[in-house]
Order: structure tokens, then sequence, then C-alpha cells
């Protein structure tokens, strides 16, 4: 049984860019170079990385193809994989203009894969239909129709590329479960189009509709990407509450042998997002005080997960 590959999330400072939910959050390796971080990541021994496509957007138009050439060369040097890019956009609004502005967004997440040998990019069903409450402005047909077709759209471009598209199942999306995650593998009917899972999701939200074994085997080999995290629910829609490994509802040795059950052959990747100030709402630790020094997080996150099951086999 081949082993389940752990990769690790690069991500910026303030990565959505606003005050919302997460603040003007800064993280250590926030203002390193990505080629700074992907050494970091090889010399920790991870077998691959992630990308929150924000932080290649940082990139000015005289710096990105000197950055592609030297994120390029520490792949070779370390056989590092880039496992995704991770470019959550909008694909649901009634507001034409930002959705045509976030299949656009998206199109050039798939550019940069493609420059930068990324295997897929992943994104939510932005602007959610739950959370926000756009049932209130458009019917589920309609935002049906509008996941459909953006889906289709950003999978026929990465095709060129040889690229895969994954769709993460989340709390508040359109896509939050199992049965509309298979609806749109039909409904969309295109081969490179596949599920991210977040295990965080899977036990607030996915779980308490079916176990998690059966899940994972139904997803089977449409899984393309893996967000490795601990969380608990909360009473609101979202239970998108980012906990330390070990805190939180996860069940990490289960999920280990559910993966494994289905042969999952793609990369785990470590998304440690609750460095990001929390609240009751927000993103990160139920204190509002999230650990964000990444060189912790990166060698502590693959002790832990090495202890139940996950990375190279011992």
């Amino acid at each position: 049984m081949s082993h389940l590959k752990l990769s690790f999330e690069i991500w910026p400072n303030m990565p959505w860019g606003r005050l919302e939910i997460c603040g003007p959050a800064s993280n250590s390796w926030g203002d390193k170079s990505l080629e700074w971080c992907v050494e970091r990541i090889a010399e920790y021994g991870y077998e691959g990385f992630d990308v929150v496509y924000p932080k290649i957007m940082e990139l000015r138009p005289n710096e990105y193809d000197d950055e592609v050439k030297k994120v390029r060369a520490a792949m070779t040097k370390h056989n590092i994989a880039f496992s995704s890019i991770g470019c959550h956009t909008t694909f649901v609004t009634p507001r034409y203009f930002d959705r045509e502005n976030g299949i656009a967004k998206f199109k050039k997440a798939i550019d940069a894969a493609a420059d930068m040998g990324a295997e897929t990019v992943v994104t939510l069903i932005g602007d959610g239909y739950y959370d926000p409450p756009l049932y209130n402005l458009m019917t589920r047909k309609e935002a049906w129709n509008q996941v459909v077709t953006a889906t289709r759209e950003v999978a026929d471009y990465a095709k060129q590329y040889n690229i895969d598209v994954s769709i993460e199942l989340i709390q508040g999306t359109i896509i939050n479960d199992i049965r509309s995650t298979l609806k749109l593998f039909e409904d969309v009917d295109r081969s490179n189009v596949y599920c991210c899972v977040d295990v965080g999701t899977f036990y607030t939200t996915v779980k308490p509709k079916m176990p998690i074994k059966q899940a994972i085997q139904k997803l089977g080999d449409r899984i393309r990407v893996v967000h490795v995290k601990d969380e608990v629910g909360f009473p609101n829609i979202m239970q998108s509450q980012h906990v330390w490994f070990g805190g939180g509802f996860v069940d990490f040795e289960e999920m280990a042998d559910a993966l494994k059950s289905v042969g999952y052959k793609h990369y785990n990747s470590v998304e440690w997002e609750a460095w990001q100030a929390g609240g009751l709402y927000g993103v990160g630790e139920p204190s509002g005080i999230g650990l964000n020094d990444f060189d912790r997080v990166a060698v502590e996150a693959k002790e832990y997960l090495e202890e139940n099951g996950w990375g190279k086999l011992k």
C-alpha cells in the first residue's frame, strides 16, 4: 500500500486582502519569496508544496519570469512536487461582472500552474450560496447552472495545459456534501474535474450525514487533493474554526485509513489557516490567537501526522 504523501501550503500575508473574518493577518513566511518557501519545505522533508494564489499574484510583472525559473530550479534540486494552487474565486453570484472576473482570475491561476508546473488548481464555489445567503437573490437552479457552466469553462481551459481542476467540498457553498459533489461530476462531464477533500470540513459537515469511510469510498478516484487540518464546529452555517492538530473533531487515523482504502495517490497538504485572526465566526482558533510561526507548524504538523498514519512509511 502506497503512503500518503505530505505537502505544505504556502500563504502570503493578508491573503484575502480584506478585514472580514481573517483580519490583516501575518505569518512568519509571509514576506519570504516563493523560492525561499519551497527550499524550506524541502528541508523539512515534505514531498510537495502548495501555494495560495495571492502569493503568486504579489509578483510584479517584471519579477514573474525570474521567480518561475527559481521555483522550477528548486523543484528539480530537491525533487519536490508543486501539488496545487489554491485560487478561491467567484463562480456563483447575481452580479455578472463579479462572476466574469472570478472566472478570469481562475484562468490566470491555471496559467501560473502551467508556468510553474503545478498539477491542479483548487477552488471552493464562491461566493457561496448558503453563506452568504445568495438564495435570497437567486434560485438554486440558477446557482447550480452557474456552477456547472463555470466549471466546464475553466476545465476546458485547463485541459489544453493538461491541468486538473479541483472543486473543494465545503460548508456554506452549494457543493457541501457527497451527493452534490457527485452530481457536479455528472453534470459538468469533464474528465479533468476532481474533488478537493478538506479534512476539517469532512468532520464538521460531511460526517453528520455519512460515515467518513463511506464518503471517501463514494468519491474514490475523483479525489485530487486533500487539505489536512483540524477543526471544530460552532452553531453557525460555516462551522469553520480551525484549531491546532489534535484539538478538534478530526480522527486523523480514520481519515488516513479511508484514503488508503481507495488507493489515494496524490498529495495531502498541511493547510494551516488558524494563524489568521479568529473570533466566533472567523477562520482562526476560538481564542483568536493563532500560531503564526510556520517553521514550528511545518515541523510539528508533520510529526503529528506521521504518528497518525500519514507521510512516508516507517
